[in-house]
């Protein structure tokens, strides 16, 4: 009995340590006396709830907490995220200031404690420490592509933006990481719940969100747009990206209007239009500095395949550097789809032959497997005969009076008073803002005083 006592509770004198001595509370046992202490608070005050005098404390151990680095790893598992997500936080983020990503082991170590955290982690606790949340989901994120396993970092990187949102309507520094893992490990699929947000508010104090956050983020999220095919979806948010208030030229920005050029090509068939609010550096810079996308678009414009693919080769180099090589390539294939749909509405038959000259294609065949694509993608209505080598085109206009049709006119009409309201919403806001205020009184052009009381 008594050797059953002893390998239960702990030593022969009675006190709670394993017999080996190797338990995490052992370990914990066995730490320097200041790192002891302090995972003794970070329980205390967390199970008492006094979260503020905890992070007071936490602000303060910053030192030492760096000086026990080696200790760390065995502090971890002894506290539960759920309840003291505050310790882990700082704990982490001293971590993730020394973390070797050349160091294979310690990058594993250091991701499952980072997954634990984010998957757990206490949404009021997160909250209170905007800051160094990010520092460590950045670290986080980072580590896994160090490792080449960006998919390891989405399922967490997704459950964090939540946690550090005050609303579903606020961006997060977050969201941005998020969005970059997603693109490298091309599960396009899963940032689809996060694009379906409706990201509106930006509030810097509480989520720690810059102008560069929101920059990423859209130029990111058009790139998985482009990976999901919805190029009209894309166009709007490198538009967005392209376009926000600057007074010099950011790189991203850049590379987003050559993206949106591409997208905006394969969606309507025509160049992005610039919006009038476009910063006026960024619209010096595009006239000149993206010249092979300029003549690539001019390309397009002119509905002559042959010129469009010269234009490709001719500035293959930049777009293979720029990684749009792709997206060129499609424009291609667009063009030629587009030719043919224009056939379809000035003709009612046409043979293949004539097809192929009319859109510069090698091939009759070559049009009609470009046909057979167009038709199953809904595009167009065609009837082939192979024997004689026509193609017999038709239209199938729709009614809207099917049960689909109606749905999607209504809930067309519900997004569309839904904006409005929130449109009114924040027109309401932006009015009893002091700094908008203050900002148009000094931009208004003051009246002169005989202006403002001689009768006209």
């Amino acid at each position: 009995r008594r050797a059953a006592a002893a390998s239960s509770f702990g030593s022969r004198d009675g006190s709670r340590r394993c017999w080996t001595g190797s338990c995490n509370h052992c370990l914990l046992e066995m730490q320097p006396g200041g790192l002891t202490e302090l995972v003794s608070t970070i329980e205390n005050l967390s199970e008492t709830g006094s979260y503020e005098q905890l992070l007071a404390h936490l602000q303060t151990q910053e030192e030492m907490l760096i000086q026990h680095l080696p200790q760390l790893d065995d502090v971890l598992p002894v506290m539960r995220p759920v309840q003291h997500t505050l310790g882990m936080i700082f704990i982490l983020k001293c971590k993730a200031a020394a973390v070797p990503l050349s160091n294979v082991q310690a990058v594993h170590t250091f991701l499952g404690q980072c997954r634990r955290l984010l998957l757990e982690c206490d949404p009021l606790q997160v909250q209170m420490v905007p800051a160094q949340f990010v520092v460590v989901c950045t670290k986080f994120a980072n580590a896994a592509v160090a490792i080449s396993a960006p998919i390891a970092a989405v399922s967490p990187l997704m459950h964090a933006t939540t946690i550090l949102q005050p609303t579903p309507a606020h961006f997060t520094p977050i969201h941005a990481e998020f969005m970059r893992v997603v693109l490298l490990a091309r599960c396009y699929t899963a940032a689809q719940p996060v694009l379906d947000q409706e990201l509106l508010q930006v509030d810097k104090d509480r989520t720690g969100c810059s102008p560069r956050d929101l920059l990423l983020y859209h130029y990111y999220a058009g790139m998985v747009l482009c990976g999901l095919k919805k190029f009209n979806l894309a166009t709007q948010y490198f538009t967005l990206c392209y376009s926000a208030p600057t007074h010099v030229v950011h790189a991203v920005m850049v590379e987003a209007y050559k993206k949106c050029v591409l997208t905006s090509l394969l969606d309507s068939g025509e160049p992005p239009e610039q919006p009038k609010y476009t910063a006026l550096p960024i619209q010096r810079f595009l006239k000149t500095g993206v010249a092979p996308y300029a003549e690539l678009a001019e390309a397009f414009g002119s509905r002559k395949l042959s010129r469009l693919r010269a234009a490709v080769n001719k500035h293959q180099a930049a777009f293979e550097r720029e990684h749009n090589l792709g997206l060129a390539k499609q424009c291609v294939q667009a063009l030629v789809r587009r030719n043919i749909l224009r056939l379809t509405q000035a003709y009612l038959t046409l043979s293949m032959d004539d097809i192929a000259t009319a859109t510069e294609l090698g091939s009759s065949e070559e049009a009609a497997s470009c046909i057979v694509s167009m038709v199953a993608a809904g595009s167009i209505s065609a009837t082939i005969d192979e024997q004689e080598g026509m193609v017999h085109f038709s239209d199938e206009p729709d009614a809207f009076d099917s049960r689909e049709a109606v749905g999607t006119m209504e809930r067309s009409i519900g997004d569309v008073i839904g904006v409005a309201e929130k449109l009114s919403a924040m027109h309401a806001q932006l009015s009893l803002d002091a700094s908008y205020l203050s900002r148009l009184m000094r931009e208004r052009p003051q009246a002169r005083w005989e202006e403002d009381v001689m009768p006209k």
